[in-house]
């Protein structure tokens, strides 16, 4: 009977520490930073060429905080052989990317935000910027970052990577570059930290790559002081002024063409008698060393269309792939009125159309026919209330030229169509 005893009391033991064992919860710890690597992908010495699309894929040990919980995920990323943090005085050497899973072990960067952080840091940050011969690979020194959110000391920071041949392309979109008028009233630097502001102090490029820009601003009267930057880099950038510091600008309301402009950071002035009001520039960089600047007195209004689209252009789809299609077939506003209006030389037979405010592709347009949805048989002459739709307008024509006329400021807008007038 001692004997079993005994083996009871050893079995009670047991369970209870076996209940004591299991009754202890994890704990959280800082990791050991060093046990945080990041791994180096098997193709690292061989050619990543980002226009294929997809994503990156890195992958790191995770680290051990004892405890099941979340962790986050970011890279850095230089040019150059190793990171520099920022100082007072100089700014860090790397740009922090987000991958597109933030809390995956295996961490995955879009192709092209890697391929956009890598021409931002080599100062390429516009479609017009972009090497027309292209830009050769680079390499790439890359590390990672893991932590738990708000808790600073599980911070860790991963070894360095190499990755020995990148392959850029042009990431950004084809859009028109600017010219920005740079000085008082106001003097706000001109940097990307203030691009919001300088939308209202800037001349847009008349197309991409044309080197020709217009547009107008409003300058204060008496004498104000400005000169022209090429970009938003700060005070240190490109800026175009006069060969003599404070040249005085006497703006009428013919254009005039400023002279001696030369890359300074002196500025040209109005005169103290200067009314103020609207001033139209018109520059053209066509030869950046020898810039051609006209100013006059007035505000510039940028010519805007709609489309046409319909039999008349073949049903080409309203796309930026039919772009030299629907040159041809737009309706214009040169004035800012909200009026659009052109006249076609139109072959004889039955037309259907309706009208597009953009080259967006397929879908209902604000300006269809106002028939439920159907098609609508106009009688030339007569203004019609359009409905946002698919319906078309339709009518048959003998043939020669016709005026297409969209009035947007009514409410709803109206389209007429008149045989037009020699």
């Amino acid at each position: 009977m001692k004997k079993l005893y005994i083996l009871a009391s050893l079995a009670v033991g047991a369970l209870t520490f076996t209940s004591c064992e299991a009754d202890k919860e994890p704990v959280y710890y800082a990791p050991d930073p060093a046990t945080f690597v990041l791994n180096t992908p098997p193709l690292a010495n061989q050619l990543y060429v980002l226009e294929n699309g997809g994503e990156v894929e890195l992958t790191t040990s995770q680290p051990d905080y004892g405890i099941a919980t979340v962790t986050n995920y970011s890279v850095d990323v230089t040019l150059a052989d190793d990171f520099i943090e920022a100082t007072e005085d100089t700014e860090a050497n790397y740009v922090t990317i987000t991958p597109t899973q933030p809390t995956q072990a295996k961490i995955m960067l879009d192709a092209k935000t890697l391929d956009k952080t890598i021409c931002e840091m080599m100062g390429i940050k516009t479609y017009a910027k972009y090497p027309e011969e292209g830009i050769a690979p680079v390499k790439l020194t890359m590390r990672a970052h893991a932590w738990i959110t708000d808790v600073s000391s599980s911070l860790c920071v991963s070894n360095n990577i190499v990755l020995d041949a990148v392959q850029l392309y042009n990431p950004f979109s084809p859009l028109p570059g600017h010219i920005y008028y740079v000085g008082s009233p106001s003097w706000v630097e001109p940097s990307e930290a203030n691009a919001v502001f300088y939308e209202e102090w800037s001349f847009e490029e008349t197309g991409v790559g044309t080197n020709l820009y217009i547009g107008s601003v409003n300058i204060p009267a008496g004498k104000q002081w400005f000169r022209l930057y090429t970009e938003l880099e700060g005070w240190g950038g490109t800026s175009y002024g006069p060969a003599t510091n404070e040249a005085v600008v006497n703006i009428t309301s013919t254009a005039i063409t400023l002279p001696e402009i030369t890359f300074t950071q002196d500025n040209w002035t109005t005169p103290e008698t200067w009314a103020g009001g609207d001033v139209t520039f018109e520059i053209n960089l066509t030869d950046s060393e020898n810039p051609v600047i006209t100013v006059k007195e007035g505000k510039y209004v940028k010519e805007s269309y709609v489309y046409l689209v319909g039999s008349m252009a073949g049903w080409a789809e309203p796309s930026e792939a039919s772009q030299s299609v629907y040159d041809n077939w737009r309706l214009i506003d040169n004035s800012g009125s909200g009026i659009y209006s052109n006249t076609f030389d139109i072959a004889a037979g039955d037309l259907y159309f309706r009208v597009y405010p953009e080259l967006t592709g397929w879908g209902a347009t604000p300006y269809a026919s106002d028939n439920g949805g159907a098609d609508l048989t106009m009688t030339l002459g007569d203004a019609y209330k359009c409905a946002t739709g698919e319906g078309c307008w339709t009518f048959n024509w003998t043939g020669g030229k016709i005026t297409f006329t969209l009035d947007t400021t009514s409410d709803p807008a109206t389209l007429t169509v008149t045989p037009a007038t020699e």
